[in-house]
């Protein structure tokens, strides 16, 4: 993923990344405008659901958005029962 410089304007590539937990990334950029040369960290954050996993981590919690719908127990059943 490339972000935009913050001060020229221009793209800047990821370099690195690392994850900070199952919800948050952290990720360095630099300026591809050798002039500029600004280097920085941005961090990237899972804020909220627009679509239920259809295999859900139980020990993370991501809010709905407000189109989103929490998935029916008895659907969730019934994937189960085909899967198998």
């Amino acid at each position: 993923m490339a972000f935009t410089c913050p001060h020229c304007g221009a793209i800047a590539n990821t370099r690195t990344s690392r994850m900070m937990s199952a919800k948050l990334r952290e990720a360095r950029h630099q300026c591809s405008d050798l002039e500029c040369g600004h280097t920085f960290a941005t961090l990237t954050e899972v804020v909220r659901t627009l679509s239920p996993s259809a295999k859900p981590n139980p020990l993370v919690f991501i809010p709905y958005g407000k189109k989103a719908q929490p998935p029916d127990d008895r659907q969730l059943d019934l994937l189960a029962d085909t899967a198998g």
